[in-house]
C-alpha cells in the first residue's frame, strides 16, 4: 500500500500532488476528441455543439475567471472587457483582411488554420487548467478533487472543440492529431509545472480574455453562418447549442 502511494504521488517543489488529478482531465480530453472524430459525419449537430460550448466556454467560464483574476490582480474590471472587444475585433480584422488578399490573389481561404489557432488557445487554456488543478490542491485537498472533477468534465468539451476547430468537419490531418494530443498533455504539464512556472494573476486574466474574444469571433463569423445553411431540423441545432453551453455551466459550478 505504501509503495502505491508512493508511485501515485508526483513530488514537485512546495507539495505533494497525486498523479490521478492531473490524469483524469487528459482522459476526458481525449474522450472528447475521439466523440468529435466518430461523429465526423453529423457535422451540423457538431458545428451546433461546438457553438454552444464555445459561447457557454467564453462568457460562463474564460470572462468570469478573467474578471476575478483581474480584481484579484487590483485591475480595473472594464479593462477585461476592453480586452474581449479588441480581441473579437481584431481577429475579425484579421479574417476579413486574408479574405480580401486571398480573393485578390485567387487563393482559397484556409479556415483550417484560423481554427488550428483556436485550438492553439485551448491547448493554452488547458495548460493553465493544470496549473488550477495544482495550485487548488496546494491550497486545500477537497478543493483540489473538486476543481480536478469539474475540468474534468470541461476538457470534454475542449476535447470536442479541439477536432471541430482544427479540422473543420473535413478529414483529419496528422497535425489535427498532434492539436489533439497536446491538447490532452496540456492539463498534465501545468500541473507538474505548477510549482517552477506559475502565470501572473494580470497575465492569466488577459490571456482568459483574448480567447474569449477570440471564441465569440469563431462564433460569428465561422460557426454561426455554416448553422444557417446547414441543412439539419433547426429545433435539434438548437437544442444542440444549448446542450453545449448547459454542459460547460454544469462544469463550472462543479469546479467552483
Amino acid at each position: 500500500m505504501q509503495r502505491y502511494c508512493e508511485c501515485n504521488i508526483i513530488r514537485t517543489g512546495r507539495f505533494l500532488l497525486p498523479i490521478s488529478l492531473l490524469i483524469v482531465p487528459v482522459i476526458s480530453t481525449l474522450l472528447g476528441g475521439m466523440l468529435a472524430l466518430r461523429l465526423r459525419s453529423s457535422l451540423g449537430m457538431l458545428i451546433a455543439l461546438s457553438t454552444g460550448l464555445l459561447l457557454g466556454a467564453a462568457l460562463l467560464d474564460l470572462l468570469p475567471e478573467a474578471v476575478t483574476l483581474q480584481r484579484l490582480a487590483g485591475g480595473e474590471v472594464s479593462r477585461i472587457f476592453g480586452l474581449v472587444l479588441i480581441s473579437f475585433l481584431t481577429f475579425l480584422l484579421l479574417q476579413n483582411l486574408f479574405d480580401t488578399w486571398s480573393a485578390r490573389l485567387n487563393l482559397r481561404s484556409s479556415p483550417r488554420a484560423w481554427g488550428r489557432l483556436g485550438s492553439g488557445l485551448l491547448i493554452a487554456h488547458s495548460f493553465r487548467d493544470g496549473m488550477a488543478i495544482g495550485l487548488s490542491y496546494a491550497a486545500s485537498r477537497p478543493a483540489g478533487y473538486i476543481v480536478a472533477a469539474g475540468i474534468a468534465a470541461h476538457d470534454i468539451g475542449d476535447g470536442v472543440n479541439t477536432i471541430l476547430l482544427s479540422t473543420r468537419g473535413h478529414k483529419p490531418e496528422r497535425f489535427d492529431y498532434l492539436l489533439l494530443a497536446a491538447d490532452c498533455l496540456a492539463p498534465l504539464a501545468g500541473g507538474l509545472l505548477t510549482a517552477w512556472l506559475p502565470l501572473s494573476t494580470a497575465g492569466s486574466a488577459a490571456l482568459l480574455a483574448i480567447t474569449a474574444g477570440f471564441f465569440l469571433h469563431m462564433i460569428a463569423d465561422e460557426l454561426l453562418p455554416q448553422l444557417r445553411v446547414d441543412h439539419t431540423p433547426r429545433v435539434p441545432l438548437a437544442m444542440a447549442v444549448a446542450g453545449g453551453a448547459l454542459l460547460i455551466l454544469v462544469a463550472t459550478r462543479l469546479a467552483s
